[in-house]
Parts: structure tokens; C-alpha cells; sequence
């Protein structure tokens, strides 16, 4: 693939002004275990004997939730987004020490709950996984009334307005349909919405397709290859059509397609294997690099990042794609889970860097 054209855009970006990101900031407790059989025998073990302490694993504590980590890749990027959410004056105190103290907190509401997540990250079935458990804390509750006119204010000015991580929020739908139309009335701000892994809160899927991506109030809708299929299940008559689709890569970029067109929204998809754009009947594709991933948790965030940075640069799609898989490759592989600059990703992409095998076939078999 030719690099090029995106090396000299990034070589010299124009100002694109600054992002909005909503809603929510965890802190993450990271346990890694070599297998999920391992780590499942293990704690059996531990209860059938009334207790113990499992060792063989590594823990290690970093800033979480989407908001927070879009929020902070895209300033590691050279943007200077502005973040709203929600936590108490621990939380607070915990995000000033784990965040860029360049990262701009002057939107940070302290008077609600810490959100929290047990996040763990193993192997099962030749693939790294992680396995989240969460205390949703105020990320359950955050709503439109909460935005003061300082955060107003902010939104109004933005280029673009992130909502992410709503499977958290038992009234997502009502915050994203109130934001939204906001902005749609006040604003030429790009909506970009990633919904998160809803499993937790399946109606939650309905709802917004009703309330906000039916009424044409999403710009950009961000999904994987599961969230991708809980939204095509819901807009199809057929939904065993979509059911079983998580270990079928063939399904995943047809489900994007389905969600497009029936909707009319533009799709931008993301997975292991490849990324994809799919807007008004016309779909762009490129395989994910091959890195060596050595941290699972906060990838899709830093994809949102440098896709969202790619739609304010107003990229070529192809080139929007690279940009959003090199931003997730060199944060994947990235032993400290640091989010790259710009220096680095043309430097990772002047490098010609190899292309994942698995994608490559799957989209040439399309």
C-alpha cells in the first residue's frame, strides 16, 4: 500500500479545532493471566479449598473509560480535545495522576460516583481477549441536565462531539437523542457515537436506533464486530440472520453494509483483521497491520481516536483506515499501553509495516 499521500497530510496537519468526548471515566485494574483455562482452574481451586490468593498474573492500574481514552489519545495526536464526565473527588485525584497532564479536565464534574473495572486480559482459543467487570458508578447515570453552561458552551464551539461507552447508561438513549438534537440546532459539529459492547443492555440497542440514528441525528456511527451485529439484529426482520456471526469475518463487513443502507448512516467498522467505512452504497477496506499485541483493553478507543482525527482532517477513506489502524496498532503493541504521536505513526508507516495475512484474504475473498 502506498503511504504517501497520508505521510505528507500528517507531516503538515491543518488545524481542524477540537473535539468534544462524553461521558465516562473508569479507573481500570488490569490482572493479565497467561490462558483463561489457566486463570478458571486456578480460581476453582482457590474455592474448593474456602479461599486463597492466586499468583502467576500481573496488575498493574492505568485511566480508563472510552471517553477518557479517546479523549487521550487524540491529544497525544497533537488535538486538544475537551472532556466531559462524570466522578467524585477520589476519582478525580486518581485521573489528574494517570492522565497527560496536558489533557484539559477543566470539564471534569466531581460530584457523582467512581466508575471502576476489573479488566482481564488472557488468551482463549489462540486469541487475546479481555474480560471486563465493572462497577458503572456515575457512567450508569449521566445525562443531558448534568451539562452545565460551561460544558454547553464547549460543545457549541467543538468540531466535532464523541459520545461513546452508552451501554454503561440505562438512559443512553435519551442523553444521545437530547445532545444530538442540541447540536443539529446549534452547530456544524460532526456527531460521531460508539455505543460499546451492549450485551449488558440490550435494549439499549432499540432505543437508539429509534430515537437517535432513525432521525438522522449520527453522523458517524463506530462499531466492531460485535456491536455490529447487535445493531444489525435489530434492524433486520431476520435477526437469526445476524445471531451467530461473531466467529464469521465473512458476516461482519455484510452486517456493516445491512446497518448501512438501512439506515443511511455512515459506518465505520473495526476488527482484529480489518477496518472498513460504508457510506451511501460505496465501502472502503483495508487490512489491520500485523503487530504483536501486547495490551487488548483501550484499542478500540485509540481507533476512535485516529479515525475521529481522520474524519476532522476530511481524509481520503482508504486513508482515514490506515490512519485509525496505525493509531491501534502502535497502541496494541505498545508494552506501556501509550497512545502514538504523529512522529511515530509516520515513522511506523514510512517503515512499510507488513499487513495482517487473515485480513488481507478475507477481503480479497469478498
Amino acid at each position: 500500500m502506498d503511504y504517501s499521500r497520508l505521510i505528507s497530510i500528517l507531516n503538515n496537519p491543518k488545524d481542524v479545532g477540537y473535539p468534544v468526548v462524553l461521558p465516562d471515566f473508569f479507573v481500570d485494574h488490569f490482572v493479565t493471566f497467561k490462558s483463561l483455562d489457566k486463570l478458571i482452574d486456578g480460581l476453582k481451586g482457590l474455592a474448593e479449598q474456602g479461599g486463597g490468593n492466586l499468583l502467576e498474573n500481573e496488575q498493574f492500574i492505568r485511566r480508563g473509560g472510552n471517553a477518557v481514552n479517546t479523549a487521550s489519545a487524540l491529544q497525544t495526536l497533537g488535538l486538544k480535545p475537551k472532556l466531559i464526565v462524570t466522578t467524585d473527588v477520589h476519582g478525580v485525584s486518581l485521573l489528574k495522576a494517570l492522565a497527560n497532564p496536558e489533557l484539559d479536565l477543566n470539564h471534569v464534574h466531581v460530584d457523582g460516583r467512581l466508575s471502576s473495572t476489573v479488566s482481564i486480559e488472557t488468551e482463549y482459543r489462540g486469541r487475546k481477549v479481555n474480560l471486563m467487570v465493572s462497577d458503572s458508578g456515575s457512567a450508569k447515570e449521566f445525562s443531558f441536565s448534568e451539562l452545565t453552561d460551561h460544558d454547553i458552551n464547549a460543545i457549541r464551539g467543538c468540531s466535532l462531539i464523541a459520545l461513546v461507552n452508552l451501554n454503561h447508561n440505562l438512559k443512553g438513549s435519551e442523553l444521545a437523542h437530547d445532545l444530538f438534537q442540541m447540536v443539529r440546532e446549534t452547530s456544524n459539529a460532526v456527531t460521531f457515537m460508539d455505543i460499546g459492547d451492549p450485551s449488558g443492555n440490550p435494549k439499549l440497542v432499540g432505543k437508539l436506533i429509534k430515537r437517535v440514528v432513525s432521525q438522522g441525528l449520527v453522523d458517524v456511527f463506530g462499531l466492531n464486530e460485535n456491536e455490529v451485529r447487535w445493531v444489525a439484529q435489530n434492524l433486520s426482520n431476520d435477526s437469526k440472520r445476524w445471531q451467530d456471526i461473531q466467529s464469521k469475518p465473512l458476516d461482519w463487513l455484510k452486517a456493516a453494509q445491512f446497518v448501512s443502507r438501512e439506515t443511511g448512516v455512515r459506518i465505520d467498522l473495526h476488527t482484529p483483521y480489518f477496518a472498513a467505512t460504508i457510506h451511501k452504497d460505496e465501502t472502503t477496506t483495508v487490512p489491520s497491520f500485523d503487530v504483536e499485541s501486547r495490551v487488548v483493553c483501550g484499542a478500540g478507543d485509540a481507533w476512535n481516536a485516529g479515525n475521529i482525527y481522520g474524519t476532522l482532517l476530511d481524509l481520503l477513506p482508504e486513508d482515514q483506515l490506515i490512519l485509525a489502524n496505525a493509531v491501534a496498532s502502535l497502541y496494541v503493541s505498545s508494552s506501556a499501553a501509550s497512545h502514538p504521536t504523529l512522529t511515530e505513526i509516520v515513522k511506523f508507516l514510512e517503515r512499510k509495516p507488513m499487513l495482517s495475512g487473515d485480513g488481507t484474504k478475507l477481503l480479497k475473498s469478498e
